[in-house]
């Protein structure tokens, strides 16, 4: 049989941001003396920590190739935090963090153009840092 078939896609796929709409935001991030980190050796390390990506500070971003719309605003969301002083690092603080960007996705999913995918994700990370803060919280955490 000589027939043509599109490979079905897994349910936990998500696309890719449009390369075109990903480098406006990096010229962008980089103008203003930000630094995105992206290569082979990056999607190691991020697949290692099992992370689409990770925000060291104001001006760096470390995130796999071909990333999602919702990976690349979460990070920039990130980066603003540190900037105005709302991450100190410590634990209950990176997980106060997290919660406001997964909330901030979900707020504005229309603005960045989110999959249905990236927005249950996103729901289910909310979920996720919401209980692990609870326990902290329980478990003596301040």
């Amino acid at each position: 049989m000589n027939a043509l078939t599109r490979k079905a896609k897994p349910d936990d796929y998500v696309e890719p941001m449009p390369k075109k709409q990903f480098q406006r935001i990096c010229k962008s991030f980089r103008s203003k003396g930000g630094v995105i980190q992206m290569n082979d050796a990056t999607d190691e390390y991020l697949n290692f920590k099992n992370a689409e990506a990770i925000t060291y500070d104001s001006k760096t971003i470390v995130i796999k190739q071909n990333p999602s719309r919702a990976s690349v605003f979460e990070e920039l969301i990130h980066t603003f935090q540190y900037r105005i002083g709302e991450n100190d690092g410590s634990y209950d603080n990176r997980l106060k963090c997290e919660i406001a960007a997964q909330k901030k996705l979900i707020k504005y999913s229309k603005e960045y153009k989110l999959t249905e995918n990236e927005i249950k994700q996103t729901k289910m990370a909310l979920k996720a840092y919401e209980n692990e803060l609870n326990d902290h919280y329980k478990n003596g955490g301040v």
